[in-house]
C-alpha cells in the first residue's frame, strides 16, 4: 500500500473502534485508546505470525500525529475562548486549592506508583509527573460528565475549568526552565550504563541535543 494510502489507516481504526463502541452504548474513547495499542501493535510486527520486515511507524501515524496536535492546539484555544472566563468569574479558595492538588499531589503520587519497579531515576519519575498527562483529557471527561447532567456538574466545571488553566499556566511557562534542568541531568546520568533511561532507546534528534548540548532546544 502506498505510504500516502496509509496515513489513513490509523484514522480509520480509530474512528471504527469509537463508532462500535458508542453503538454498543460503551466507552468510544477507551476503545479508541485499546485500538491504538492493538494498531501500535501489530504494526511494530509484534504479532506471532509476523514474518515479514516491518512498516516504519511514521510512514503510517505520521498523519493521525499531526491531526492529533492541530485538534488539541485548537481544542484548547476554545477552552480559553469560551469556557475558561465563565470559571473565573465563579472562583473560590476550595476551587483554587484542588486545582493546585489535581496539578501536584493528586497527579504525580498516582504516576509515582505507576513506575514503581520500571528503575527510573528520581528525577525521571518527577519530570514525568509533573509534565505528564495534562489538561486536554480533562477538558474530554470534564465534557462527558456534564452530558451526563451529574449533581453538581456546575461545580465539577468550573473546577476542571481552573485545573486546565493552571496547567496551560504552570506546565507552560516551567517548560523550559525544568527541560533544560533535566537535560543537563541526563547528560551527567547517561555516562551509567546502568541507568535505565538508556535502555533499548533510540537516538532521536531529542536525545542527540541533550547528549551533544545538555539542552533540549539547543
Amino acid at each position: 500500500m502506498a505510504r500516502d494510502w496509509r496515513q489513513i489507516l490509523a484514522l480509520a481504526v480509530a474512528a471504527g473502534a469509537y463508532s462500535l463502541a458508542v453503538t454498543t452504548h460503551g466507552s468510544g474513547f477507551i476503545a479508541a485508546w485499546v485500538a491504538g495499542f492493538a494498531f501500535a501493535g501489530g504494526l511494530r510486527g509484534l504479532g506471532p505470525r509476523t514474518a515479514r520486515p516491518t512498516v516504519e511507524v511514521s510512514d503510517t501515524t505520521e498523519l493521525a500525529e499531526d491531526l492529533g496536535g492541530l485538534l488539541a492546539m485548537l481544542s484548547l484555544l476554545f477552552f480559553g475562548a469560551v469556557l475558561l472566563g465563565p470559571a473565573l468569574q465563579h472562583l473560590s479558595w476550595r476551587i483554587v486549592g484542588y486545582s493546585l492538588l489535581s496539578l501536584t499531589v493528586i497527579r504525580m503520587i498516582p504516576v509515582a506508583l505507576a513506575l514503581v519497579g520500571s528503575r527510573l531515576k528520581a528525577p525521571t519519575v518527577a519530570y514525568v509527573g509533573w509534565f505528564g498527562p495534562r489538561g486536554l483529557a480533562s477538558v474530554v471527561f470534564g465534557l462527558l460528565v456534564a452530558e451526563e447532567h451529574v449533581p453538581g456538574v456546575e461545580t465539577i466545571s468550573r473546577v476542571v475549568a481552573i485545573t486546565v488553566g493552571l496547567s496551560v499556566l504552570l506546565h507552560g511557562t516551567s517548560a523550559g526552565l525544568l527541560a533544560a534542568r533535566y537535560g543537563r541531568w541526563y547528560v551527567r546520568a547517561a555516562a551509567d550504563p546502568g541507568l535505565r533511561e538508556n535502555a533499548d532507546t533510540p537516538v532521536t534528534p531529542l536525545r542527540r541535543r541533550l547528549e551533544t548540548t545538555g539542552h533540549p532546544e539547543n
